[in-house]
């Protein structure tokens, strides 16, 4: 859907799961140990793809918000 047709509320709602999908990779990175190189190097790239996206959604969600109140 595109955030255009979206409403406040789900633009708020949408911001608010995307910070905690975020969390949750930050908390599941934290939970791998240092020995584990091979996996962590993995699950980062992994992760970083993730984030992009997320950052991406957030920033789109965010510019809406602002085109609606200058």
């Amino acid at each position: 859907m595109q955030r255009i047709n979206l409403t406040d509320d789900e633009l708020w709602y949408a911001i608010t799961q995307n910070t905690d999908e975020l969390s949750k990779l930050l908390a599941l990175d934290a939970d791998i140990g240092a020995n584990e190189l091979d996996k962590r190097a993995d699950l980062m790239r992994s992760h970083l793809k993730t984030i992009n996206r997320l950052q991406r959604d957030y920033r789109g969600y965010t510019a809406e918000l602002r085109r609606r109140y200058p």
